[in-house]
């Protein structure tokens, strides 16, 4: 019984196939009419939107904001005479023991050190914002070469405020040296007061 059935599968299967397969070879080879052939139809693209005027525009002017003007430093100086407003004013008074107090020219070529270059020392920025005045007073020595070496504060008031400012001042200091028997001597002990004033 199954292998009738086989059988009969097999044979249906073959015929189909065959079947389909003469059904494909007649349509291929079948003629077909075919029409005149036609012209196609030209087609135009155009812009149907025209373009828009281009006018020149000058850019207008931007004013710029000017940079606000900042505050006059202040400023320190040696000068005794009085200076504009906000301007910190330092008056260095060379004390009686100290460098110009025997600056007499004895016979010969001896003479007694003499001040050539004095730097303005640096008011404190916390003193002058808190507006504190004072003075300083530094003790130094005077080399052969006319350097400063050594100095120490002797005595301030007020303490600690404008000590390093005096230092790195004077430190910077430059004289002609001391001169006995036409040599050039250190000078030991020089003092001087510096005061830190602000006029207002």
């Amino acid at each position: 019984m199954t292998f009738i059935k086989l059988a009969l599968a097999t044979a249906l299967g073959v015929l189909f196939t065959a079947g389909v397969f003469w059904l494909l070879w007649q349509l291929v080879n079948s003629p077909v009419e075919v029409g005149g052939i036609k012209e196609a139809t030209r087609i135009d693209f155009t812009r149907m939107r025209r373009d828009t005027e281009v006018t020149s525009r000058r850019e207008e002017k931007v004013e710029r904001e000017r940079p606000p003007v900042l505050p006059e430093v202040p400023r320190i100086a040696f000068s005794a005479a009085r200076v504009d407003s906000n301007v910190a004013q330092l008056s260095p008074v060379i004390d009686a023991r100290g460098a110009l107090s025997r600056m007499t020219l004895s016979a010969g070529s001896d003479r007694d050190v003499l001040p050539l270059v004095r730097i303005s020392p640096d008011y404190p920025p916390r003193a002058l914002a808190r507006g504190i005045e004072g003075w300083v007073i530094v003790q130094f020595t005077i080399s052969e070469t006319g350097t400063v070496k050594d100095p120490v504060v002797v005595e301030a008031e007020p303490s600690d405020i404008f000590d390093e400012a005096a230092l790195k001042a004077v430190a910077r200091w430059r004289y002609n040296p001391r001169v006995e028997g036409g040599v050039a001597v250190k000078r030991v002990g020089v003092q001087t007061i510096i005061r830190f004033q602000l006029q207002g």
